[in-house]
């Protein structure tokens, strides 16, 4: 069970929060790519790794299928899902339109302390090498951005197809480094400034636009991926 590549040191030890860890940690090592697609994850390995029974561990797979992470077929054994070219398109389809219209909604509700909170995270997200803490920081921008709009389950939802595709946006690259993340936080530059202006509909344009981008960026990744076996 040391083989896992799952943290488990941290495991809580009252059970009504173990479920809570479990998921936490299963759903870190797919994001971060540790546990690969089609990878098995076996309950009784897992209750072992955990130090819990397979009742916390049943109850985390549950909740990480119901996000779309992972299938878990009737009599066979869960694995991690593999996420098709036509999903990951769908997933920023749809964030585009509940995106879109969550920064047209809360454009005219962003005060000055917003912006600048906005305008913190660009800067951080400037200098930050790693790629995880920068996607942590890329979505903490975007939920900071869309809570005015006081709509929390539409941020809930956008927050389930990030999940969703988001070990693919994991480049690992030079270029992510240098060319990707100028350009992002550029964009996320141009967002500040029209919110500031209360230009809700040019802020809702550049966020579309961001979500195409990085769209065609995965997609392209995602076929090369395929092409070559990897």
């Amino acid at each position: 069970m040391d083989a896992l590549p799952i943290a488990a040191a941290t495991a809580p030890r009252r059970r009504r929060t173990s479920s809570d860890h479990i998921a936490d940690a299963l759903r870190a090592a797919i994001n971060s790519g540790q546990l690969a697609d089609a990878a098995e994850l076996n309950q009784v390995e897992l209750a072992e790794h955990f130090g819990v029974s397979r009742v916390p561990v049943r109850e985390a797979i549950r909740r990480l299928e119901a996000e779309g992470l992972i299938e878990a077929a009737a009599h066979r054994r869960a694995i991690v899902r593999s996420i098709s070219v036509n999903d990951i398109v769908e997933a920023y389809e749809l964030r585009a339109l509940v995106e879109g219209h969550l920064t047209e909604a809360a454009v005219p509700y962003v005060d000055e302390r917003r912006l600048a909170q906005l305008s913190r995270l660009n800067r951080a997200m400037r200098v930050e090498h790693d790629e995880a803490r920068w996607l942590a920081l890329d979505a903490q921008f975007h939920r900071t951005l869309y809570e005015p709009a006081g709509r929390p389950s539409a941020i809930d939802f956008v927050q389930l197809l990030r999940g969703r595709i988001e070990r693919y946006v994991l480049i690992r690259s030079e270029s992510f480094q240098v060319e990707g993340t100028r350009r992002l936080t550029r964009e996320h530059a141009t967002i500040v400034r029209l919110t500031r202006a209360g230009d809700a509909a040019g802020a809702r344009a550049i966020v579309e636009r961001h979500l195409s981008r990085t769209r065609d960026a995965v997609v392209k990744r995602r076929r090369s991926a395929a092409a070559s076996g990897a």
